[in-house]
């Protein structure tokens, strides 16, 4: 592992560990979420052999939360984009990915206003990017790791005392960067991309 991937990890466990620790409230509860949904409106500076990364791609992801009974919370986020660099007509990459996992700071309703209905929220936080593609033929490969941050929202209702829904829309974007001649990119690095998703909550 290069020294910068691991900083990289180590920023996004710290950033974990804060975000969950400042979250400790009476009467907290955790959130186990499992989640999937549609990754589009991709724009990048990296070399896109097929122009996959303007096209609807489908996603798996998931979530842990910690939120207490007033307004605030933290939460734990990873989206994984297979295929992103691709594109069905075209066969030049063999597989690609885009990859975010973020620590969070959520705002959200207090718990008794929303005991019986959806309890809407928006978050936003800090961690890393990733991006990757492999083929065979002779194309320039990505495989970048690179800070990055998100900001969305959505809502949480709950069907019976353990399980709920959430449905979240979600804003993916590296932050500024400077030109790395290692990387095929046109200019300065950037990754940016938009989630909807929708998960099935267990909460503990």
């Amino acid at each position: 592992m290069s020294p910068s991937r691991a900083a990289l990890l180590k920023m996004l466990a710290l950033c974990g560990v804060i975000v969950l620790s400042s979250a400790r409230t009476a009467n907290a509860e955790w959130h186990f979420t499992p989640m999937a949904g549609f990754t589009a409106f991709g724009n990048t500076s990296l070399f896109d052999a097929e122009g996959g990364t303007g096209k609807r791609h489908g996603h798996v992801g998931g979530s842990v939360a910690l939120l207490g009974s007033g307004i605030f919370g933290a939460e734990v986020l990873s989206i994984w984009t297979p295929g992103f660099f691709e594109q069905d007509d075209v066969d030049r990459i063999e597989s690609s990915r885009a990859v975010s996992a973020m620590a969070n700071v959520v705002i959200t309703t207090p718990r008794r206003w929303t005991e019986y209905g959806l309890r809407p929220f928006v978050s936003g936080g800090f961690g890393l990017m990733h991006a990757r593609t492999s083929a065979t033929e002779d194309v320039l490969l990505i495989d970048v790791n690179t800070p990055g941050f998100n900001i969305g929202g959505g809502a949480v209702g709950f069907l019976s005392e353990r399980t709920g829904l959430r449905f979240d829309i979600r804003y993916h974007s590296t932050l500024n960067r400077l030109d790395d001649e290692d990387v095929p990119s046109i200019g300065p690095v950037h990754l940016r991309y938009v989630t909807a998703s929708v998960g099935i909550v267990l909460r503990r």
